[in-house]
Parts: C-alpha cells; structure tokens; sequence
C-alpha cells in the first residue's frame, strides 16, 4: 500500500495525530507527511506511506497556498491565537485600505524571517517550541523564503484576510505579524488553511477517517514533475543496484522508469552526462 493521500487536516488536530490516524486506518508500516500544520490551522497535507515516503523530500519543495486572518491591535508569544497576549495597541477605524494592500504588497518577493520560538525546528537536538514552554528564548538565523502572490481579500474592523502562495519554509505567523507590526498595530494569526500544495487542491483531500487505499495516489503519478528516462535490461539492473550511469540528458534531476512505466529511482546529474542515484524507489 504505497503512494500519497491529500489530508485535510481539521483545527485542534496535529500534523502527529494525523501521521498516527492514516497508519491506523490504513494499517501502512511507515507514514510520513510533506510539511506540518499547526494545530490551530487546518487544510490540506500531502501524506506519504510506505515505499512513498521516500520521495517526501521531493514533494516538500512544492509552493503552498494559504487563506489567512490576522488580527490587529494585539502581538501573542505564539504568533497566532493559542497564545498569550504580550503587547497591545489600539487600531485606528475603519483601516485604510489602500494602506493596507500598500503594506502587504510590500513583502512580495523574497523576503527574510526569522522562525518563531514556538516551531519544531531544532536547536541543541530539542524542538524550539519545547524550549518556548520552558521560557527560553535562543538566537534564530533569519531564512530567505519567496512570497509569490500576496493579496487582500477583505477588511472587517480590525480583522484582514489575506491570499498567500508562498515557498516552502514560510511561517505564515511570522508573515502574519511583520504585516501588523508594519501597519503599527501589532498582529497575530486568527485563522489558517492551507487551500493547495503545489498542482494538489483542498477540494481533492479527505479527512484522516474517511480515506481509503482508492485514495492513494501512485508515486509515478505523484512525481509527474520530474522529467522520466527509461531504461531496460543490464542498464535497469543497475539503476536497481544504484549504480552511477551515463544518461544523455541536460536535467538536474530524473525519475527514471523501467518500460512498464514503474518507477526505478531519482537520479541526479553529476557532471556531464553522468548521473548518481539519488533516491531509490524499490
């Protein structure tokens, strides 16, 4: 039982207890998941099983597409509304409109951000949010993510409802916030769905408890991406041994197939026309 279901995710549910529920409801060995959504949040997650979690690096780089509601006049420790409130300021109604897409038109592009306290990411082998808990507070680097498509879908009093596709790695609470420190109101995440990842829509997803194994899908199919090279005979016998072979190809990277059209391996180009195995997918 191998490939990739679109989970939609409902608030109060971990990115973990999703992972748990589709390996009880499917009884897969191995599950993974393509990128985690706070509990706070729901929508869309791109979940791998078995053989298929092989690829979830492959899958992590997709853009997201995110709806959003940041409440201004107010920062939280969490950035979002799970957390406490640590500094508010009052908001001058109603917004200026043009303001305010003026101020998120502003961080368009690639922009730099520091991750929150209370994220998973590691410091010293120990998630930062655990550290957050215990009132640490360590140095972040700043990370360099890309915000496509930034758009203002609706202002209501203190509240605005953002459209946001973005690269991997973004904290749409980080975004949240810098958006209502730089309209001087202070602001923090009411609300977060994830609407799509990459080519996969929300409208495609069930919740954890209603998928099947008709749900899945293939790993060809999930990495229909990548540009394909086929091999057969002594050539697909090493490519199963992952053994480094000449491709006459100009990609980075290729999934490579045998004739039936079963997906081999990921290979990655060296120099030249010399590739290495990159990823097994046997």
């Amino acid at each position: 039982m191998d490939g990739v279901l679109l989970i939609n995710k409902p608030i109060g549910m971990t990115s973990r207890q999703v992972v748990t529920a589709v390996s009880k409801k499917l009884k897969c060995k191995k599950v993974g998941h393509t990128g985690t959504l706070d509990p706070f949040a729901s929508g869309l997650m791109v979940v791998t099983c078995n053989r298929a979690t092989k690829i979830g690096a492959y899958l992590e780089g997709m853009t997201k597409h995110y709806i959003a509601e940041i409440t201004l006049g107010a920062n939280t420790d969490t950035l979002d509304c799970t957390g406490e409130i640590i500094n508010k300021r009052e908001v001058k109604l109603p917004l200026d409109r043009e303001q305010v897409a003026k101020v998120c038109a502003s961080f368009v592009g690639k922009i730099k951000q520091i991750p929150p306290m209370y994220s998973a990411i590691k410091k010293d082998g120990e998630e930062l949010y655990k550290k957050a808990r215990r009132g640490e507070v360590v140095e972040r680097k700043e990370r360099e993510v890309t915000i496509e498509k930034l758009n203002v879908l609706s202002i209501t009093m203190n509240k605005i409802i953002i459209d946001v596709v973005c690269s991997k790695g973004t904290y749409i609470r980080t975004l949240g916030e810098d958006i209502g420190n730089a309209l001087g109101f202070g602001g923090f995440l009411s609300m977060l769905t994830r609407v799509a990842v990459g080519p996969y829509k929300i409208a495609e997803s069930k919740t954890p408890y209603e998928i099947s194994a008709d749900d899945l899908i293939s790993i060809e199919e999930a990495l229909s991406f990548l540009p394909v090279f086929k091999v057969f005979g002594n050539v697909e016998k090493m490519v199963k041994n992952g053994a480094t072979i000449e491709i006459p190809s100009e990609e980075d990277v290729l999934l490579i197939k045998d004739i039936d059209d079963n997906a081999l391996a990921i290979y990655k180009r060296f120099e030249n026309n010399v590739y290495h195995c990159a990823r097994g997918l046997q």
